[in-house]
């Protein structure tokens, strides 16, 4: 007897597949061979995993062999994180792909992962800009929630990390300086840093290590545990309680924590300088001023939006695509963090590019 296992992605997994188990063990005979077709599956969470591990057992007591075929490299990972032993009823070994076929499944992996996103970027616009017009409007409350989380409890290690590195700034722009009698013009290196460069980019390391890492971890646990089916089931959608909360929480922490690290790390050149290096409180503090432009502000602040909606966008994404039970969790918000670092500098090279040839 061969079975197909089909999937809609809408309904609950570990509960079709209870039922599947149940079928099979009242109607299967003695001495039968079952075998179960998951092709159709893409992925298998733990619990779907240890499901069809106790109807292995159960049809062994039964005297009912039970094998699986068509399983994907995910479900594969799923089976061997339960029992390694599960792998011996598979009736299909482990595909080896050639190179070219390699890059094709990437390809088109890569292509289902855009489109996925451009959906969620619907989603969000949908709930920002049509949604409240029809009567649904935004959820203000979780986001003063998302916003305590990431701004509020953020302040400290912003403020910590920034202060050092205005003041190493100085330190290390003092040891050059002052071969040429230049020392006072340390104010400039830590000023124009700062509120450029490195208070918008620290910033938004810090937050995509400590809340992108919270938000992924938060989401995906959710949805292994089939919280986010369960909110669909009750007419709840996604989008409008947790998707667009988190991102206007971003947009609005991370350009406040920018100003605070501005500020900290200004205070700690300016605490090097007028201390440690006796360039005298006034002198610095004027000198900042003058090397200090409106545009040099709003650069750091446009660097500080975007960074935002990248850190908001990937940590989202990786978190209502997790995969595989606690393993995808870990696994996805490792990813989030990585992905959200690398794309903040990528875009801070863009943009200093940009600004350096445009204006």
């Amino acid at each position: 007897m061969k079975l197909d296992v089909l999937t809609t992605g809408q309904t609950s997994g570990v509960l079709a597949l209870s039922h599947l188990r149940a079928q099979i063990l009242e109607r299967a005979e003695p001495g039968s061979r079952v075998v179960l077709d998951l092709t159709g599956v893409p992925a298998l969470s733990g619990l779907e995993a240890a499901t069809l591990l106790r109807l292995v057992i159960q049809g062994k007591d039964k005297g009912v062999e039970v094998r699986f075929s068509g399983l994907s490299a995910q479900a594969r990972q799923a089976f061997a994180g339960l029992d390694v032993h599960l792998l011996d009823h598979l009736d299909t070994p482990e595909e080896h792909l050639s190179p070219v076929e390699q890059v094709g499944s990437q390809t088109l992996e890569l292509a289902a992962a855009g489109r996925r996103l451009l959906e969620m970027i619907g989603e969000i616009a949908y709930w920002l800009a049509i949604a409240p017009w029809r009567g649904k409007g935004i959820k203000w409350d979780r986001t003063f929630e998302q916003i305590v989380k990431v701004g509020v409890e953020g302040v400290p290690i912003v403020t910590f990390l920034s202060f050092l590195i205005g003041a190493v700034l100085a330190l290390n722009g003092a040891s050059q300086l002052r071969q040429f009698g230049a020392a006072i013009y340390i104010a400039n290196l830590v000023g124009v840093s700062m509120t450029r460069e490195m208070a918008p980019l620290i910033t938004a390391i810090i937050v995509a290590g400590r809340s992108g890492a919270a938000i992924t971890a938060e989401l995906g646990t959710m949805v292994v545990a089939e919280e986010i089916d369960a909110m669909r089931t009750m007419a709840l959608n996604p989008g409008r309680f947790l998707l667009l909360p988190r991102i206007l929480a971003l947009l609005c922490a991370v350009p406040c924590l920018t100003v605070l690290s501005n500020l900290t790390g200004i205070f700690g050149g300016y605490w090097v300088g007028a201390t440690l290096l006796g360039l005298g409180s006034r002198n610095y503090l004027q000198q900042t001023v003058q090397s200090l432009l409106i545009s040099d502000l709003v650069t750091g602040m446009v660097k500080s939006v975007v960074f935002a909606v990248l850190i908001g966008l990937v940590s989202c994404y990786r978190g209502f695509h997790v995969s595989g039970g606690a393993e995808g969790v870990g696994a996805n918000t490792t990813a989030s963090v990585v992905t959200s670092i690398v794309l903040c500098i990528l875009a801070d090279a863009v943009f200093t590019t940009l600004f350096f040839y445009f204006g």
